[in-house]
């Protein structure tokens, strides 16, 4: 999706073509709000959808939706000549002068900006691959009683000492006391 190709001279050329063309008009809409700077459940909201607020990351997480939004951002970008790191640059000579002038809160405000640009801000993504032969063992295990899995480490000689905690659960704790915070609640 996005690109035809042209060849010229023996070399492959891709031209992107907009991929916006290849969305409804309710997600052109959206992705024009969003690109504009509307949290997306307001880009919903005035794209026309039904439960924005329910729809808005489903809508957003759509790889067409995705494309279409870096390719926006891109397009602005272009049509104002500028680059990430000129914004960089604008930053850093923002801060330098905050500095000048000993205005501490103007210099923590442009680090963080550009700690968001540098994406130090952005979860940390783990990925764990289970090979197929893992998965079976995985499997098997989980269909072994308490007893029968006790017995099994006892044999084996290898008990390993420590404490377990359910991340799911401390993660929901920590977003149910942050939407408690953030709204009153």
């Amino acid at each position: 999706m996005g690109e035809s190709t042209k060849t010229a001279g023996g070399k492959r050329i891709v031209a992107l073509t907009d991929p916006l063309n290849y969305l409804t008009e309710q997600q052109a809409i959206f992705v024009e709000s969003v690109v504009k700077g509307d949290a997306p459940p307001l880009a919903a909201r005035k794209a026309g959808y039904s439960s924005p607020k329910s729809q808005a990351n489903q809508i957003l997480n759509s790889p067409k939706i995705q494309t279409a939004i870096r390719f926006s951002y891109a397009k602005y970008a272009q049509a104002a000549q500028m680059t990430r790191q000129q914004v960089m640059d604008g930053m850093l000579e923002a801060i330098n002068m905050a500095k000048i002038q000993a205005d501490a809160n103007t210099m923590i405000n442009g680090w963080r900006e550009i700690g968001r640009m540098c994406g130090f801000y952005a979860p940390e993504v783990k990925k764990i691959d289970i090979s197929v032969t893992t998965r079976r063992v995985i499997d098997r295990l989980e269909t072994l009683s308490d007893a029968d899995l006790l017995k099994m480490v006892e044999e084996s000689g290898e008990i390993i000492e420590g404490e377990a905690q359910n991340v799911l659960e401390a993660a929901e704790t920590v977003n149910s006391a942050a939407r408690k915070a953030e709204f009153g609640v």
